[in-house]
């Protein structure tokens, strides 16, 4: 069962940050998750709430600020708010990284524009650092914004997250062409994991921190899980298995 960091290794080090980043790599976390919002600077910037209050010093939201304002504030042990571009600089190719895209738009033009930036982010990453393709999966609970990804640019492998059991299981994630149903802890149960199974997905379950959810997970035959504390949960599973 792969362990994703989630915003990094968040449980210790604020949450999407190239400290939180560094971190998980040392914890040898399989992977990353990090969360992208749109900035009118034609960058994305790592932040799961647009809200900046919630994590850093500052007030109102990401497209309140110049780019330049915005990486003067403090998101936590003088930690800044990083761009895409410089956080997979950072992880250069040491783990797979999940994007979750942040987005409530679903007009094709808005749609097509972030679409095109994070092909350019993510082009850069393979051009310039040790990435290859097969390293990047993007989710999101905008599911439009995936049906359109996956018709501009196919190569690269999708997510389905939600947060209810849907009504027919795994079939939306195979109808998005996903390779993965990415569920929360709350709703998952054997029967959506064998569905998705059934039809070829990995699931990947969000956010599983604790032993009894980590227990659960290994169950019922779960695929990966983004946890906030790679390290302690790699050691659970270790605990777990040996058993």
């Amino acid at each position: 069962m792969k362990v994703i960091a989630h915003r990094g290794a968040s449980g210790e080090y604020p949450e999407n940050t190239l400290l939180a980043f560094s971190e998980a790599i040392k914890q040898l976390a399989d992977g990353i998750e990090l969360d992208i919002q749109y900035h009118y600077s034609n960058n994305f910037v790592l932040l799961h709430d647009n809200d900046l209050q919630k994590t850093t010093n500052g007030k109102g939201s990401v497209n309140d600020y110049s780019l330049v304002d915005l990486q003067q504030l403090d998101a936590g042990l003088g930690e800044f708010i990083p761009t895409l571009h410089q956080a997979l600089e950072l992880i250069n190719g040491d783990c797979f990284v999940n994007i979750e895209v942040k987005t409530a738009v679903i007009d094709k033009a808005s749609l097509l524009k972030i679409i095109t930036l994070l092909q350019r982010d993510i082009a850069h990453a393979i051009n310039f650092h040790d990435f290859s393709w097969h390293q990047f999966i993007v989710s999101s609970f905008n599911h439009q914004l995936l049906a359109e990804l996956k018709t501009l640019f196919p190569k690269l492998a999708t997510a389905t997250l939600v947060a209810l059991c849907p009504l027919n299981y795994a079939q939306c994630a195979q109808q998005l062409k996903a390779i993965s149903l990415n569920p929360s802890i709350e709703i998952v149960n054997q029967q959506l994991v064998d569905d998705a199974h059934q039809r070829g997905l990995n699931v990947w379950v969000y956010t599983v921190d604790i032993k009894e959810d980590i227990k659960k997970c290994l169950s019922y035959g779960v695929d990966g899980v983004f946890t906030n504390y790679p390290k302690q949960t790699k050691h659970y599973i270790e605990q777990l298995q040996t058993r």
